[in-house]
C-alpha cells in the first residue's frame, strides 16, 4: 500500500509542480502578457497531436488494431457523454433558447476537431519516416515535455480567470461533482463488461473532453495503444458536448454543458454564450475550470495504482 501511495505521489509531484509554476507566473504577469502567450497554447496543442500520432504509429499500424481504438474510443465517449447526460438531469430547467446564428458557432469547435484528427494522421504518416530513432527526433517527441508546456500554460491562462463569489453555489460546483462520479462510474461497468483493468478504464473515463492531455498521459503512462484511445474518447466527448448543446439545450441545458466536460471553460464557451440565456454561462465557466483541474489528478492517480 505504501509502495502505490509513493508511485501516486511521485506521478502527481511534476504535474502539480509544472501546473503551479504555470499559475504563479501568470499571476505575475500582466493581463497583457498572459493574453500573448495564450496563443502558443493551441500550437502546444497541434504538436502533441502530432507527436501522438508519430508515436502511434506502431500500434496502429494495421486495420484491426486501427478499428480496435477507434471502437473502444467511441465506447468510453459514447457512455461516458450519455451517463452524464442523464446524471444531471434533475438540474436542468427549461429556458428560452437565443435566436442568434448557432450554425456560425458551431463551425470552430467542429474545425478544431477535423484538425485534431488530421494531425494525428500527418503524425501517422510521419512515423514511416523513423525520425523517433534519431537523437534529436527522440527529444522532440517526448511527450513530457510538450505535456509540461502545455500545462504552465493553462496555469497562466487560469491565474486571470475572475470568478465572482455568486458563482459559487452548492448548487454550480454539484454539477463538475456530478460529471466525476457519472464517468467514473461508467469506467468502472466497462471494465467490468470488457475485463479492461478497472485503474485504466477509471483513467480513461477521467479526460473529461481535455483529449490533448488526455492523450498525452496515456501515452507515456500506459503506452503508446492507450494513447489512441484516450485521445479518441475525448474527442468524441468533446464532438457529443457540441451536438447536445445544439440540439438539446433548449430544455437540458445543464445536461449539455456537463457532457461538454472540461471544454465547456474553452472550445465550447463560445457556442453555450450563443445557445443560452446569460444564467448559464458561470455554470459552464465553473464546471469547466473544475474538470479541467481535475482531470490530470485523476488520470494520473489512476494510472499509478
Amino acid at each position: 500500500m505504501l509502495i502505490a501511495i509513493q508511485s501516486v505521489v511521485l506521478a502527481l509531484y511534476p504535474i502539480v509542480l509544472t501546473f503551479a509554476l504555470g499559475v504563479v507566473l501568470g499571476k505575475l504577469m500582466r493581463p497583457s502578457q498572459v493574453a500573448l502567450t495564450s496563443h502558443a497554447i493551441m500550437p502546444v496543442v497541434w504538436g502533441i497531436l502530432w507527436v501522438i500520432g508519430v508515436k502511434s504509429g506502431e500500434a496502429l499500424s494495421s486495420l484491426a488494431q486501427g478499428l480496435s481504438t477507434l471502437k473502444a474510443g467511441a465506447t468510453y465517449g459514447g457512455l461516458t457523454s450519455a451517463a452524464v447526460f442523464v446524471a444531471l438531469w434533475a438540474f436542468n430547467k427549461p429556458q428560452q433558447q437565443r435566436s442568434s446564428s448557432i450554425w456560425a458557432a458551431l463551425w470552430p469547435p467542429i474545425k478544431e476537431c477535423a484538425i485534431a484528427f488530421g494531425l494525428v494522421g500527418f503524425g501517422l504518416y510521419c512515423h514511416r519516416f523513423g525520425w523517433q530513432h534519431t537523437p534529436l527526433g527522440g527529444a522532440l517527441l517526448n511527450i513530457s515535455y510538450w505535456l509540461y508546456a502545455l500545462l504552465i500554460l493553462i496555469g497562466m491562462e487560469l491565474a486571470k480567470v475572475h470568478i465572482s463569489r455568486s458563482w459559487l453555489s452548492p448548487q454550480v460546483l454539484l454539477i463538475p461533482l456530478t460529471v466525476v462520479l457519472a464517468s467514473l462510474a461508467t469506467g468502472a461497468l466497462i471494465s467490468l463488461a470488457t475485463g479492461e483493468k478497472l485503474t485504466t478504464a477509471l483513467a480513461l473515463s477521467s479526460g473529461f473532453g481535455w483529449f490533448s492531455l488526455s492523450g498525452a498521459l496515456a501515452g507515456e503512462h500506459l503506452g503508446d495503444n492507450y494513447a489512441g484511445v484516450a485521445l479518441l474518447t475525448d474527442l468524441f466527448r468533446e464532438l457529443l458536448g457540441i451536438a447536445t448543446v445544439f440540439l438539446l439545450g433548449n430544455r437540458f441545458a445543464v445536461s449539455s454543458i456537463g457532457v461538454c466536460g472540461a471544454t465547456a471553460t474553452s472550445t465550447t464557451l463560445p457556442f453555450v454564450r450563443k445557445a443560452y440565456a446569460y444564467e448559464f454561462v458561470p455554470v459552464a465557466i465553473i464546471s469547466g475550470l473544475v474538470l479541467t483541474v481535475l482531470a490530470p489528478f485523476l488520470m494520473l492517480f489512476f494510472m499509478s495504482l
